[in-house]
């Protein structure tokens, strides 16, 4: 959470003005909360994911951490509630990522039981021809391919493309105003989403 988009002051303010109310006074102290937690939050992705690359857990971890503090963020304000109110903040906060973070993992592990994709950016890469003009029309020739295109969102299918033509993650992370592990991990979960809604088609 290094850069000001991720940064808890930022959370926390976005949380308040979506939901067009003044950020409460406790706002304050579900920030300081959060910065102290924000080591042990990503001390715990690093253990429960050794094997990704430390990039993707990060990216991960910073995604459900930002996910959690809105959402406490809103609740609390729609309560017209207080952070005084809870009695342990540092263990609610924590119990609500694990929560979010066990949950995202059975998701990511049943994908990678049901779902066959290609893992990696490098793999891709190393595709036969994957960067030139004819390998896309050939791919996009292949009916699973093709179906699989045809739904993608517009940031999904625009940065499948970049791929196949060969830009970098880190042109394509500059370009959408995000950084490389993010960018990957979005794009990830795009193809997940995917995959499930063209599996429940069926």
């Amino acid at each position: 959470m290094s850069s000001p988009e991720s940064s808890p002051e930022w959370i926390v303010s976005r949380s308040s003005s979506e939901t067009n109310t003044q950020p409460l006074s406790t706002d304050q102290e579900l920030i300081t909360v959060a910065k102290r937690l924000w080591p042990r939050v990503q001390a715990h992705a690093r253990k429960e994911l050794p094997k990704w690359n430390p990039d993707d857990s990060l990216a991960l971890a910073t995604e459900i951490w930002e996910d959690v503090l809105v959402s406490v963020s809103k609740t609390l304000q729609r309560q017209n509630r207080s952070t005084s109110e809870i009695a342990d903040l540092d263990a609610y906060l924590f119990g609500v990522f694990l929560h979010r973070f066990n949950r995202a993992l059975k998701r990511e592990r049943r994908r990678e039981q049901t779902i066959e994709v290609v893992p990696s950016s490098h793999e891709l890469e190393q595709l036969q021809g994957a960067r030139d003009v004819k390998s896309a029309g050939d791919l996009e020739r292949s009916i699973q391919v093709k179906q699989a295109i045809e739904n993608m969102d517009a940031w999904t299918r625009e940065v499948f493309t970049a791929r196949l033509y060969g830009y970098s993650w880190r042109e394509i992370a500059e370009h959408h105003g995000l950084n490389v592990a993010t960018a990957k991990l979005r794009f990830r979960n795009a193809l997940r989403k995917l995959a499930d809604r063209l599996r429940r088609s069926k």
